[in-house]
């Protein structure tokens, strides 16, 4: 059981933490309205955290490391609830350039004009206005009729997407079609198993043919001689259509030889006709010569 003196102990701690807790200051009014943040709002003040580096630090997020980044963002969330920061910071900013988040200089950027520049940041202007719905400085105050404005909303689609609309029509009919003529092919198998009941198919396949064979040997071999009917000219090759298909068969063989051979001998009787001719040819010559010269030499 704890003692009187210890118990005199704790009630003065307590009490001294209440003191102390009732005379902590109330959190600051920050400019412009904005709320107090904490660690867990990196992203939600990135753009504020980026530009107080730069400015107070002289330092660029991509060159810390993120233990240090962690580091000077919770030196960034003290100051800011406290409302030591540039009133310009609770205002909020826009996006900064990408040559602004750091210290390497592009070769595009020092070769870039200032209308170059002036057109980039009119159009940074332009899609933050759009975006945030902020007006934009570049407008005037006329407002819609300015000629700077432009309206948004759905365009007229351009060749291009009239185009990719017909080709997709055209492909999804075709997917249709596809699907249809599948759908009608399994409709027609359904009714089909409806009216002959399902086709056996895997194992029962297999076991229903086995069967069908079987039934099929066994009635042969019951029937036996029986179902086999010939007559004796057909067992032994007799009557009239046998000898009518020797006479044919024979007809055939000298036909073909008569076409192989018959070609061939009037072949040789041109050969030896030609050959007589010239044998004549060259007898006549000689003759001829013959007689020259007997008649010359005597």
């Amino acid at each position: 059981m704890p003692s009187r003196r210890h118990r005199s102990q704790s009630r003065e701690r307590s009490q001294s933490r209440s003191r102390s807790r009732s005379r902590s200051p109330s959190p600051a009014e920050l400019p412009h309205g904005a709320e107090p943040i904490s660690e867990s709002d990196y992203f939600l003040r990135s753009d504020e955290f980026r530009a107080w580096l730069k400015d107070e630090k002289r330092k660029y997020l991509d060159e810390l490391t993120g233990e240090r980044a962690r580091k000077y963002f919770r030196k960034f969330v003290k100051a800011w609830n406290r409302g030591k920061l540039s009133r310009s910071l609770y205002a909020g900013i826009d996006n900064q350039p990408a040559s602004s988040q750091t210290a390497y200089k592009w070769s595009f950027a020092s070769k870039a004009s200032r209308a170059d520049s002036e057109a980039v940041k009119a159009a940074r202007e332009e899609v933050g206005a759009a975006t945030y719905q902020r007006p934009s400085s570049s407008t005037s105050h006329d407002g819609p009729s300015s000629s700077r404005s432009r309206m948004l909303g759905p365009a007229l689609p351009s060749g291009s997407d009239l185009t990719l609309l017909r080709e997709s029509q055209e492909e999804r009919q075709k997917a249709d079609k596809d699907l249809k003529r599948k759908r009608d092919k399994r409709d027609e198998r359904d009714r089909l198993e409806e009216m002959v009941g399902p086709k056996p198919v895997g194992k029962e396949g297999m076991l229903e043919k086995k069967r069908a064979k079987r039934e099929a040997d066994k009635s042969f071999r019951e029937r036996g001689d029986e179902g086999l009917e010939l007559d004796e000219d057909t067992l032994m090759g007799g009557g009239d259509s046998f000898k009518a298909e020797l006479a044919r068969r024979e007809a055939a063989r000298n036909r073909w030889q008569e076409k192989k051979f018959g070609a061939r001998d009037e072949r040789e009787a041109v050969a030896k006709e030609r050959a007589d001719t010239i044998r004549q040819k060259d007898k006549a010559t000689m003759d001829m010569f013959m007689q020259m010269a007997k008649a010359k030499f005597g």
